[in-house]
């Protein structure tokens, strides 16, 4: 029997003996005669009484889904979008190699670089985790992501009209993360949680177009790979089904940290012809936002 329950069973006592708190107010007026100590504690007493064992007897109602302990296992996937991304140089005054963009304002008057998202993609999920009071829980989640695409628009000066830029991406993500589990409805059980780790994000080859130059006017620049810090916090509802089954429904905002190309082989293309140089490497942040599903088994 819990602490919780130990209590409830005594407050159930005690409401079912309530004559006897009754009785303690009659007794005060005996206890004036005494001593004014007695008389104010046991007022004090008979009043807080049933309002604390309310309390008590709320809390014990809702233990049998706010266990203290226990492990779980959950699998997921998510729907997600992506926030806004720059790819710019590493280091813009680089010469050996060369950088792509280099320094300064391009022609729309912002720094050079490209400018657009990683669009929308999804996720999966698998997490393991344990509860270590009522209302904290902490989990190892491992996220991999997919379905990422760049598209957005570089900046070069003396480029006449669009310059459409695009490259695939995958991430995966290791968090260790926490939870307080808020109290809970019924069955339904909201929460909020945040974690801190490592991500691996992989991007593809990235194109830069240039249809003013010609129609198959293009620079493809080298991919790369990054292993950086990231964050994620989230927040949602865990709804319980039958046999220690349930499922969490939660929004999830997720910084992955950096995006990479490396320096390497450029191959660049002219309607005169194409050659390859060297060309340094870029970088850009990814961060993601979105809606995540996932059935939780708890042991």
């Amino acid at each position: 029997m819990t602490i919780v329950q130990q209590m409830a069973a005594r407050c159930a006592q005690g409401f079912a003996a309530s004559s006897t708190i009754g009785d303690t107010r009659r007794h005060a007026r005996v206890g004036r005669a005494f001593h004014p100590f007695v008389t104010r504690l046991s007022m004090k007493v008979s009043r807080r009484f049933p309002v604390f064992c309310g309390a008590v007897l709320a809390l014990a109602a809702s233990a049998p889904s706010m266990a203290a302990d226990g492990a779980y296992v959950r699998l997921g996937v998510a729907a997600e979008w992506s926030r806004d991304a720059h790819f710019r140089d590493r280091d813009c005054a680089a010469t050996a190699p060369p950088a792509l963009f280099g320094c300064g304002a391009g022609r729309d008057g912002r720094t050079l670089g490209a400018r657009g998202d990683f669009g929308d993609g999804h996720a999966f999920d698998v997490a393991v985790g344990r509860r270590f009071s009522p209302m904290l829980r902490g989990e190892l989640l491992l996220t991999h992501r997919r379905g990422f695409d760049f598209d957005g628009q570089a900046n070069f000066l003396n480029v006449a009209g669009p310059q459409p830029v695009g490259g695939s991406l995958r991430s995966t993500a290791l968090f260790a993360a926490g939870y307080v589990d808020l109290a809970p409805i019924g069955r339904v059980q909201p929460f909020v949680g945040a974690g801190v780790g490592l991500a691996r994000n992989r991007v593809g080859s990235m194109r830069y177009g240039f249809p003013g130059l010609g129609a198959n006017a293009s620079t493809t620049v080298s991919g790369g790979s990054h292993t950086g810090f990231a964050w994620m916090a989230a927040a949602g509802v865990n709804v319980a089904l039958d046999a220690g089954w349930s499922v969490d429904v939660a929004w999830r905002y997720t910084d992955l940290g950096r995006v990479r190309s490396d320096h390497g082989d450029a191959t660049i293309v002219r309607s005169s012809g194409s050659f390859d140089l060297d060309i340094a490497g870029t970088r850009a942040r990814l961060r993601t936002h979105g809606l995540s599903l996932g059935l939780r088994r708890s042991f």
